[in-house]
């Protein structure tokens, strides 16, 4: 089953995913990557003081972009 990656990034900060998921497609990698862009989202909503933006970026085994989210 393939690998794929979930990285984050904001202004000042890159996070790294080096483990990875195994997922069945990249459907489904994108789709994760928006479900937890949502649930961000709206954890975030009840913090008015945070200004952060982030990107989520999917990457696949060849670090190939298959879908960018932000948050």
């Amino acid at each position: 089953m393939p690998r794929y990656y979930f990285h984050l990034r904001s202004k000042e900060t890159f996070v790294w995913d080096r483990e990875g998921v195994e997922l069945p497609d990249p459907a489904m990698a994108c789709g994760a990557a928006d479900r937890a862009v949502a649930e961000l989202r709206g954890g975030l909503m009840h913090d008015s003081r945070n200004e952060c933006y982030w990107i989520v970026a999917v990457t696949d085994e060849v670090d190939e972009v298959i879908h960018v989210a932000s948050v």
